[in-house]
């Protein structure tokens, strides 16, 4: 017989956790001074990269596993409940956020009975080995960038600012600095190679770009 109670339970037990997610701002956005009352929350990133993920699904065929597509883009920021939203600035390499995000991602999923079933749809996320997690990669980047872009249309992203983070591109800095007219320019530029091996999001950035 099943246990209503334990199962009600868990579901509190993780929701409770999941839902800080809703007052989580994103840390990028604070960095760079976005001069707007209300900035994104993680949550809201999620909800930004279903919505694309959706939309693209719409336009062309993927030839992908939507419902794990959905899944881990609804899942993938999990450990930035109890783990700060790590910036460039911050200079912590991939493998050391990643460690981190398994040790969060495995105390907050604790009272899930899928809770192996979750961790393993991150770690597929964190390899991008599957074309499901490569296209969850791509849609997380390319929705950071959008919403670079409409901060930047609504005049609320300083150039400034937004520039500091050359210093953190390397061997492109030069170049990204030359390209870059606006704001946004400077993330765009710097993300754009990371969609060079798909053309749905190399045409989809440039798009962006020149909204």
């Amino acid at each position: 017989m099943e246990n209503y109670k334990e199962k009600a339970n868990n579901i509190i037990n993780f929701y409770m956790f999941a839902n800080k997610l809703k007052y989580k701002i994103r840390t990028g956005w604070i960095e760079i001074g976005i001069k707007k009352e209300r900035l994104e929350s993680v949550a809201e990133h999620i909800y930004g990269t279903l919505i694309l993920a959706i939309a693209i699904d719409s336009e062309y065929t993927l030839n992908l596993d939507m419902f794990k597509v959905l899944k881990i883009l609804t899942l993938h920021e999990l450990e930035e409940i109890l783990m700060k939203d790590y910036t460039i600035r911050d200079n912590i390499s991939a493998e050391q956020k990643i460690e981190n995000g398994k040790k969060i991602v495995h105390k907050v999923t604790a009272s899930l009975i899928k809770q192996n079933e979750i961790e393993e749809l991150l770690n597929e996320f964190n390899k991008q080995k599957s074309k499901e997690s490569i296209f969850c990669y791509h849609i997380d980047k390319i929705e950071c960038d959008f919403q670079a872009k409409i901060y930047d249309l609504d005049n609320v992203m300083d150039f400034n600012e937004t520039r500091k983070d050359i210093k953190f591109y390397v061997d492109r800095a030069k170049q990204i600095d030359r390209i870059a007219k606006n704001a946004s320019d400077f993330w765009i530029e710097f993300d754009k190679p990371k969609y060079d091996d798909d053309i749905i999001f190399k045409e989809l950035i440039e798009k962006i770009q020149i909204l």
